[in-house]
């Protein structure tokens, strides 16, 4: 009843969609020290599903509604209280949590509560992202539960079934196949997993590592270096998303995940080419806190990256170019639907030639900081809509801006 992951899920981070891609039907792990971000992961996602992801996008995939559910496992309850005021506008969005004063039977079994609800909307025929925050925490409670019914502990005193109860529960996880019909849902999972010290090599971690298709590792050090999201690229890896990503965005993001690990890690001097050429992709995948990115404006920056075009050397750049981006809505959708079928040379020889306005606009457009912010969240939120909605009433839309 499983088939291939032949649909790529849109997480509004641009880290993520252009190096590491994530399909519908993968379960992608999520590791890091204690606030290192791993919760904004899915969080970007729910909110990019909200804005983009069942409507449409750029390579045709991404059109099924797509469900999230939160499983938060013996959370703080502030934490908890900051992530319902974050997404209590989304009418998508299941939350089943427990604080951290439950038991541990019920911290067992929450986990179990959600896959069987992500299942019941898989066999519905929809798309579902379902979040494991944390199974570190969920492993244990199912050690206090072990300990009390006098199963032989082994590693670290975990019970030794520990690597069977989370590869069971994972392995419900999956895409139907197409031959269903209607019926062919998904459920895309994102397990959470919190090192110490930046251990990946702890007993949950490397079981949970083992059973997944890929893992994100957030970086203590890259966050501490206020860069964010603080995904260290050469120890995360996708292993499935890539078969499922869009042709455009593979042919413009080929090799840029290896240069960008060669740079992070090479010790660089100032006012050189790589140290430059790191300060614009540091820019390029940096995020505000719970902003999404279009996979549209991720391919420009990425191509006037390639063609050094434009060196981003602080985010105002990108920010203007994203208004300039918005304001001229109409052409670039115009070039984005020529390379959705023919993206090598007209793509290419459309881009280089609107480049060079685009560049000098960047040079002459100033304005004051107040009034740029206020705009810019305007702007931005309506650029949003005016291309996943209604795209049709583009003109209208810009000249009410």
């Amino acid at each position: 009843m499983r088939s291939k992951v032949n649909e790529s899920l849109i997480t509004g981070v641009r880290l993520i969609d252009s190096l590491l891609p994530v399909g519908r039907g993968q379960r992608q792990l999520i590791l890091g020290d204690r606030s290192t971000g791993k919760t904004s992961i899915f969080l970007y996602t729910v909110l990019s599903s909200y804005y983009f992801n069942y409507i449409s996008s750029i390579d045709g995939f991404g059109i099924k509604r797509l469900f999230s559910i939160y499983i938060g496992i013996s959370l703080n309850l502030s934490k908890l209280s900051k992530f319902i005021s974050s997404v209590i506008f989304n009418y998508y969005l299941l939350i089943i949590a427990s604080h951290s004063s439950s038991s541990a039977l019920l911290n067992f079994l929450i986990p179990l509560i959600g896959i069987s609800i992500a299942e019941r909307l898989r066999d519905r025929g929809y798309d579902s992202i379902i979040c494991f925050d944390d199974l570190s925490k969920h492993s244990k409670s199912y050690r206090q539960i072990s300990l009390i019914l006098g199963k032989i502990p082994s590693r670290d005193a975990f019970p030794a079934d520990i690597f069977n109860i989370h590869s069971s529960l994972l392995e419900r996880c999956g895409k139907l196949s197409l031959y269903l019909g209607s019926l062919s849902g998904s459920i895309t999972a994102f397990p959470v997993i919190e090192t110490i010290n930046s251990d990946i090599t702890d007993y949950i971690a490397t079981n949970i590592i083992s059973i997944t298709d890929g893992q994100f590792y957030m970086s203590k050090l890259l966050f501490i270096n206020s860069i964010r999201p603080a995904i260290d690229s050469g120890l995360s890896v996708s292993r499935i998303g890539s078969s499922a990503q869009c042709k455009l965005m593979k042919v413009v993001s080929a090799g840029l995940k290896n240069e960008l690990t060669n740079l992070r890690l090479s010790d660089l001097s100032i006012n050189t080419f790589e140290y430059f050429n790191l300060l614009s992709l540091n820019n390029i995948f940096y995020h505000n806190h719970l902003s999404i990115s279009s996979l549209s404006f991720t391919i420009l920056l990425l191509l006037f990256y390639r063609n050094s075009l434009i060196i981003f050397t602080n985010l105002s750049l990108i920010y203007k170019l994203l208004l300039l981006y918005s304001f001229d809505y109409l052409y670039l959708s115009y070039i984005l639907f020529i390379s959705k079928h023919l993206y090598t040379h007209y793509l290419y020889s459309f881009i280089i030639s609107y480049s060079s306005s685009l560049s000098s606009s960047l040079s002459s457009f100033s304005f004051s900081s107040f009034s740029y912010f206020s705009s810019l969240t305007i702007i931005y939120h309506l650029s949003l809509n005016s291309f996943i909605v209604i795209p049709l009433c583009a003109p209208c839309l810009m000249g009410s801006i």
